[in-house]
């Protein structure tokens, strides 16, 4: 009499019977601080009418692991709020099988993410290792998940995110971006129109800062070694907005006597502080007479480094101005920037920039600082 035990895969008859049996250690959730594992037995099955054999499958495990789904699903959980290297102590196992648990994990997550719901997102780049070496992130400001990652030319990077993103049938509207002629150019050529690019608000006021550092230093040079001691130590003084140097009366006093004794850098300095008032205006009407208006008085200051940011002013007006119809900013990617550096310095950095990349892809999950490294 044959014993059935399954059906053969390969011609669906239930003539199987038991060719051998072999026994497996499965590592599976512990007990308390105590490593537990599971002895199964595993049959291989002959089917007598087309000679074909298969080992049954396990209901346990998945193929070729060393450990159970339940143990897979608690160092997941355990991902969320502990360093790699804290579950492989806690657990008793070696960090490259956590790793290895958790990337096979994200690839399959990252597979079976939808774009269809991005309506407004963030393009920015980060600092990965020493040096300039920067790492292009875009993030959706909704949800605040990453979107895409990906290393080298800020064109080439985007060029494929952007063609998926069309695939997925999302109804994009906005994009805040800075002024890097890299993004807008990817922008411009990769997203449907109708799209609005909007110019980040703390990139057009870092670069302000710039040409406000440029044009102290000028003067510095220019100035006597007697004139040159009011001005001496001024470079971070002149970054200050107003409203903080309200609270410090110290250094307000100092910024008072510096720009009372230097009228240009007074120029400079109120130009500055003006522009950082566009962004609190009343209506897109009255930004953009204020615009119009900053951008005339910088020109006709004369002097190179004001005369080139009014220029790049002019040329990405549109964009500036779209803020009042998309008030997005980059500002989310800051805080994101933090998490990957707390991420990276808890792992001593990633040998592996693939599995980095894909626990950045889902960094906003993270609940506590040093949770997924």
């Amino acid at each position: 009499m044959v014993k059935r035990y399954h059906e053969c895969a390969k011609c669906r008859s239930s003539a199987v019977g038991l060719a051998q049996q072999r026994h497996y250690t499965l590592r599976t959730v512990p007990i308390g601080a105590k490593p537990v594992f599971l002895l199964v037995a595993l049959s291989t099955l002959m089917c007598w009418n087309c000679g074909a054999g298969q080992q049954e499958a396990g209901d346990i495990a998945d193929p070729k692991k060393s450990y159970t789904r339940a143990f897979a699903r608690l160092l997941i959980e355990l991902s969320t709020k502990m360093t790699m290297l804290d579950i492989a102590l806690r657990l008793g196992v070696g960090w490259e099988l956590v790793k290895g648990i958790i990337e096979e994990r994200l690839q399959h997550r990252a597979k079976r993410r939808s774009w269809r719901g991005v309506r407004r997102m963030a393009i920015d780049e980060i600092a990965v290792r020493e040096g300039q070496n920067y790492m292009t992130i875009v993030v959706d400001l909704d949800s605040g998940r990453v979107l895409c990652f990906a290393e080298g030319d800020a064109h080439s990077a985007l060029e494929a995110f952007f063609r998926k993103l069309r695939r997925s049938r999302a109804r994009l509207e906005a994009i805040a971006v800075d002024m890097s002629g890299g993004y807008l150019k990817a922008v411009k050529l990769c997203t449907p129109k109708g799209v609005l690019v909007v110019h980040d608000r703390y990139h057009v006021v870092a670069e302000m800062n710039r040409v406000m550092d440029s044009v102290r230093r000028d003067e510095q040079n220019r100035l006597d070694a007697e004139a040159r001691k009011v001005s001496k130590g001024s470079r971070y003084l002149l970054l200050y907005g107003k409203e903080k140097l309200d609270e410090l009366p110290r250094k307000k006093a100092r910024l008072d006597a510096l720009l009372e004794a230097n009228e240009f850098l007074h120029e400079v300095y109120r130009l500055k502080e003006d522009l950082r008032l566009f962004w609190s205006q009343e209506s897109r009407k009255k930004a953009d007479d204020f615009i119009h208006s900053w951008f005339s008085e910088a020109s006709g200051l004369g002097n190179a480094h004001v005369t080139r940011m009014a220029n790049t002013i002019e040329r990405r007006m549109a964009a500036i101005l779209a803020w009042y119809d998309q008030p997005i900013t980059t500002g989310p990617l800051e805080g994101l920037n933090n998490k990957i550096k707390v991420l990276k310095r808890s792992a001593y950095g990633y040998r592996d920039q693939a599995f980095f990349g894909l626990r950045i892809l889902f960094l906003h999950e993270t609940q506590f600082k040093l949770a997924g490294a």
